[in-house]
């Protein structure tokens, strides 16, 4: 697509180089999974047959409506507590706060799924056995490993947007310093995490 958009002179060929840059480091990342504590074997639950009655019209539209209320709701509430963090000082650990940030958005993560199944279904989900609303839950959950897997995920980003700076001709070459520091930091702390996710 974006080759089209180079050729009707709507982007420039820099910005075709850079997306088929991060095309290529997206795919590199395919195989990436954050390393988990090894747990027993859950066994997978069977697929489900939407069950129940398909639900049109108002009834469908009420529902819709609902969620999104609900969403809306949760979505305020979550934002409000994580206005309050910046009043907390860094030296001090809030784990009261955090803990109801996290489980609100474990709310919220499984209102999306509840709406998205009844658009896809047009019925509500089967409702799970144990339902769990709470991060602190799931089996093998360390806090610790999810913060350091997503630091890894944006410092390969990070790593992806330096080097499409450096390829640039035309920068100067004072900036392209500042870069390549960048760059060998982004990697270096890439390395440090891949050795505590290892470990």
């Amino acid at each position: 697509m974006l080759e089209k958009l180079v050729a009707t002179k709507r982007a420039t060929s820099a910005d075709l180089v850079q997306a088929q840059r991060r095309l290529a480091d997206l795919k590199g990342q395919v195989d990436f999974k954050p390393t988990a504590v090894r747990t027993q074997a859950v066994p997978e639950p069977l697929q489900e047959r939407a069950t129940g009655p398909v639900l049109e019209g108002d009834e469908y539209a009420r529902l819709q409506a609902d969620l999104s209320r609900e969403l809306d709701t949760l979505s305020r509430r979550r934002a409000d507590q994580s206005n309050q963090l910046h009043l907390v000082p860094e030296s001090v650990p809030c784990p009261e706060l955090t803990r109801s940030i996290l489980d609100l958005t474990a709310q919220i993560e499984a209102l999306w799924d509840k709406k998205r199944y009844l658009e896809r279904n047009h019925r509500l989900p089967p409702d799970p056995i144990a339902q769990t609303s709470s991060l602190s839950a799931l089996p093998g959950n360390d806090e610790g490993r999810y913060q350091l897997a997503y630091e890894k995920r944006r410092l390969i980003d990070k790593r992806s947007k330096l080097k499409g700076k450096l390829e640039n001709p035309k920068a100067r070459p004072s900036k392209r310093a500042e870069w390549e520091t960048e760059l060998a930091q982004c990697e270096l702390k890439i390395r440090e995490i891949d050795v505590q996710l290892s470990s």
